[in-house]
């Protein structure tokens, strides 16, 4: 895993992951020492997500109670696309030395902004605005060059025995499912994460 200590399998539109990737900012975990590998809820030929199903109700519902345990809040989207492409540009802005911020942006863009992230044209400007070049990201993406590594990366989750995102996983630990940032910070320090810098553990004078 090189120099990473931590592997975040997730999806774009997964609001454990939204809420869990924010969470890993909140308690300041190094992203120097975070991996992320995606792990799509509704991989492609299953239909996208359906919002009026009740067991998907069930659970943005409780990752709302979750999130504002946690102090976050955000509304939720009224659709859920297809994430390969997202992920494919992901992929691509890590070649690029890029991936963090495009990281940051697809989360952005889904969740606050509301955009449809399986449209192409949506992460071409996604891309364009994070310093990638447009016309490359787009003949990357309608190539499905990193289609089955994306595929693989999932693969690979469910042999761990991890069913779904969003998980974090640190050698023989691991922390599945949505959590609220105690149990973030608990699991985190089991496994040797530094959470030193965390400014929502010290108490204000």
């Amino acid at each position: 895993m090189g120099k990473e200590k931590l592997t975040f399998y997730f999806d774009y539109v997964d609001p454990g992951s939204y809420l869990l990737d924010r969470l890993l900012d909140k308690v300041s975990v190094d992203r120097d020492h975070l991996a992320l590998h995606p792990l799509e809820v509704c991989p492609p030929p299953k239909p996208p997500i359906d919002p009026t199903n009740p067991e998907w109700i069930s659970y943005n519902t409780n990752i709302h109670q979750l999130a504002r345990e946690s102090g976050l809040d955000w509304h939720l989207p009224t659709s859920y696309p297809w994430t390969r492409k997202a992920h494919e540009l992901s992929l691509h802005a890590r070649d690029k030395g890029l991936e963090e911020f495009v990281h940051k942006e697809i989360f952005k863009a889904h969740f606050q902004q509301h955009l449809d992230i399986g449209r192409i044209d949506v992460l071409v400007s996604i891309a364009s605005k994070s310093g990638l070049d447009p016309s490359e990201t787009k003949a990357t993406l309608d190539v499905d060059k990193y289609s089955k590594k994306i595929h693989l990366l999932g693969l690979e989750a469910i042999h761990k025995g991890f069913k779904r995102a969003p998980l974090l996983w640190a050698e023989a630990n691991s922390l599945e499912g949505p959590a609220n940032i105690c149990e973030l910070r608990k699991f985190l320090k089991s496994s040797g994460i530094d959470v030193s810098n965390d400014p929502t553990s010290h108490p204000k004078s």
